[in-house]
């Protein structure tokens, strides 16, 4: 019996990749890539976090290291508070008055260096005890309870 071959019935040779072998290898680059790159999908190939990009890598600290006060955010001084902070940068700064620090809260310094700023209360029936002290360096500190304790406001 003699098998004559057509072109209807001969097939291609099945030498090249198939097409899920074709992305699984685009993929398998990708992938590598992503790898190479830190495996941060924001992050750039090729290139260290040392070239000019800030990177967060701890939180800001929510204590003053050189008082041991914690911190207070700006934000989250009641606005009569703020608004004798804004003040001390104006020419129409509030009058203060020398503060010694009698319960030694803040940091030793000498002489006149913090200078006191009552806050005005929220309501005229209440007389409210928020104090801002600020020193001679520009820090300034925050009191809710008249000077019984304090926050150093910032960063």
């Amino acid at each position: 019996m003699v098998y004559r071959l057509s072109p209807e019935n001969v097939r291609p040779p099945r030498g090249g990749p198939s097409g899920a072998l074709a992305m699984f290898l685009v993929l398998a680059f990708a992938v590598g890539i992503w790898a190479f790159a830190g495996g941060d999908p924001g992050s750039r190939t090729g290139g260290s976090p040392d070239d000019g990009e800030t990177t967060m890598t701890e939180a800001p600290p929510t204590q003053d290291p050189e008082s041991g006060l914690p911190y207070v955010a700006p934000a989250l001084l009641p606005e009569a508070a703020l608004d004798v902070v804004v003040a001390l940068d104006d020419t129409e700064a509030p009058e203060g008055s020398p503060f010694d620090d009698p319960a030694g809260l803040l940091p030793p310094q000498p002489g006149a260096y913090y200078t006191l700023y009552p806050v005005p209360p929220a309501t005229v029936a209440e007389p409210g005890p928020d104090r801002l002290v600020v020193g001679g360096a520009g820090e300034i500190y925050w009191s809710r309870d008249g000077g019984a304790t304090f926050a150093r406001v910032g960063p």
